[in-house]
């Protein structure tokens, strides 16, 4: 099979218009957030598995800056481990994503919130899907079917609307957000341009493929990308790879670095001061020990110069909706190594579309 027939470049490729065609939805995703401020919710929890649990996760920093909700991630397998009096007392919405909406352990979790009183807003790009029907509130994703294993456009259509309703939410609220409603609906325009980092990412990726252990490092918003940054490597590269915060790195792992290590370096938006100086620290280091440092960056910030052997520059977007633009040449990088070290990005080992276990 040819490079041009994969599914997975394809739907790479689509990501800009998966999220256009998600966020032509907002009048929608308002109502769902007039809806949720109406039943005055005092405990929010997001649930998923893979993909699609980084996807809130990334979410959750969004909800909790531009409306103050804080948002607990919790995997739904672990979910339906919790005490069943857990909830008792609370008037809870659990937020379920599940790109198919027939994810078992997703289902399992949202039965068992549902026995404890909880509501739930259901994150599918499937508006018949079981999850859907389970679900209070909906938020349907307009990625098209997705035919590669490895999740690609339905994450930033999750992404799309998730970033959407916390938006929605924080208008309702009376927040000053009109800047940010009118760049989520024209998000599809800087994850284009993200797509344009194609070329590049295809000649880093022939240097990334000896390598067998990978550390992919964030920090502050880019962090959930580095979580799904990994998760691709696993996937679709077989590469054993680990994602840290940058600084919780120096507690342990980064003794592990050596010449033999590639780190995949999400620099946090410079605006980000904080965040963005002690990440370039941990960068430094592990450059200093030996490292191959491949860095996504924002356009402009110049500071991976300095400790990358490979930089690849992503539009400047605000830092709340920064996930959406970086995780697009982890997305590429995935799937060019994949091609480098022959194997097939559309079906990875042991590895199924919907998991129904």
């Amino acid at each position: 099979m040819s490079v041009e027939e994969h599914f997975m470049l394809r739907e790479i490729r689509e990501d800009a218009d998966a999220a256009k065609k998600t966020i032509e939805g907002f009048e929608d995703i308002e109502k769902v957030a007039e809806e949720l401020l109406e039943t005055k919710y005092d405990l929010y929890i997001v649930t998923g598995a893979g993909t699609s649990l980084h996807a809130g996760i990334a979410a959750s920093y969004a909800f909790y800056e531009l409306v103050g909700l804080p948002i607990m991630p919790i995997h739904a397998v672990e979910f339906i481990h919790t005490p069943s009096g857990m909830l008792e007392g609370r008037k809870t919405l659990v937020i379920a994503i599940s790109q198919s909406g027939e994810t078992s352990d997703t289902l399992r979790a949202v039965r068992k919130a549902k026995e404890q009183g909880a509501d739930i807003l259901g994150v599918t790009n499937f508006p018949e899907s079981s999850l859907a029907k389970e679900s209070k509130y909906k938020l349907i994703t307009k990625a098209g079917e997705e035919k590669a294993v490895v999740a690609t456009k339905t994450y930033v259509a999750q992404l799309t609307a998730l970033y959407g309703l916390s938006v929605a939410l924080a208008h309702k609220m009376g927040r000053d957000v009109g800047k940010l409603i009118d760049e989520i609906k024209n998000i599809g325009e800087p994850i284009r341009k993200a797509l344009g980092t194609e070329d590049d990412v295809k000649k880093i990726s022939r240097y990334a493929k000896p390598f067998v252990d990978a550390y992919v490092l964030g920090a502050d918003v880019t962090f959930p990308t580095a979580l799904e940054a990994a998760l691709k490597l696993k996937e679709g590269c077989l590469i054993h790879s680990e994602a840290f915060s940058a600084p919780e790195f120096r507690h342990g792992p980064i003794s592990l670095v050596d010449s033999s290590s590639l780190i995949l370096a999400l620099y946090p938006p410079v605006v980000r001061k904080n965040a963005h100086e002690a990440f370039h620290k941990v960068v430094a280091e592990v450059y200093e020990a030996g490292a191959t440092v491949i860095a996504i960056a924002e356009e402009e910030d110049e500071s991976p110069k300095e400790c990358s052997d490979f930089i690849i520059n992503v539009p400047k977007v605000s830092p709340v909706f920064a996930s959406a633009v970086y995780v697009v040449p982890c997305q590429l990088l995935t799937y060019y190594i994949a091609i480098a070290k022959g194997l097939n990005p559309d079906k990875p080992r042991r590895l199924t579309k919907v998991i129904r276990v």
